[in-house]
């Protein structure tokens, strides 16, 4: 398997700590975000890593280099990192495998959870995210929820309003991803997130359920004290 890590923002909302510092430098328990990014997917069986970085990419690559873990790594630069993060991912459709894990760097897990959403085939122009029904210790009010009819996908945002579950960062998908992120309207923001929605809407989005591990999206200097508390008692 491929995954696909979205290594280009900047982390301004953990500049506070560090402000020389790119997110995916931001270390937790030692190692940079990147660093764990590769090895929940090295552990959770991916054989190639492809990386799109940005801000200060050349220091990225050299910490993802630096991590080794025999994974196979391929870069690939976004233009402008402050632009969504789905402008990012478009930039390595070039280089996305058939079918592709999607990983987000800031994602800290307390165990592997890839593997969860490759059970089963999946069929062109669909999609899985990892969902997380039962969230504990997470800003909700900051986080993208999800609304599910089944285990399919029916909204996806962070104003959705009921909601059932948590977007936990974590995707199965096709290239009927960059046809998504293409169609995605000049009057909203080209997020994997609005990428998702039009997924949703055909009903080709499926939600795969985190069964109970524990996470992090480390956004903010609490959310790393929260990451390392996770990593912590994970070890």
């Amino acid at each position: 398997m491929q995954t696909i890590i979205l290594a280009a923002g900047t982390g301004t909302r953990l500049g506070g700590l560090e402000h020389s510092v790119p997110k995916p430098l931001v270390t937790i328990g030692g190692l940079p975000l990147i660093a764990h990014a590769l090895a929940h997917a090295c552990a959770s069986g991916c054989q190639e890593a492809v990386v799109v970085i940005g801000h200060q990419g050349s220091r990225v690559r050299e910490a993802a280099v630096a991590a080794g873990l025999g994974l196979t790594l391929r870069f690939v630069e976004t233009p402008d990192p402050s632009t969504p993060n789905g402008d990012s991912l478009l930039v390595a459709e070039r280089h996305a495998a058939s079918r592709f894990f999607l990983q987000m760097v800031d994602h800290v897990f307390a165990e592997p959870v890839l593997n969860r959403l490759a059970a089963g085939p999946l069929g062109d122009g669909r999609g899985r995210v990892l969902v997380d029904r039962e969230p504990v210790g997470l800003d909700v009010g900051d986080a993208t929820k999800v609304q599910l009819a089944g285990d399919a996908v029916v909204a996806i945002g962070k104003t959705v309003d009921p909601w059932d579950a948590i977007d936990a960062g974590c995707f199965l998908l096709s290239h009927g991803i960059f046809d998504a992120l293409r169609t995605v309207p000049r009057t909203e923001a080209r997020t994997v997130s609005s990428a998702m929605r039009r997924l949703a809407a055909t009903q080709a989005l499926d939600g795969v359920d985190i069964g109970g591990v524990r996470w992090v999206d480390v956004d903010t200097p609490s959310d790393r004290a929260a990451a390392e508390r996770l990593l912590a008692g994970a070890t």
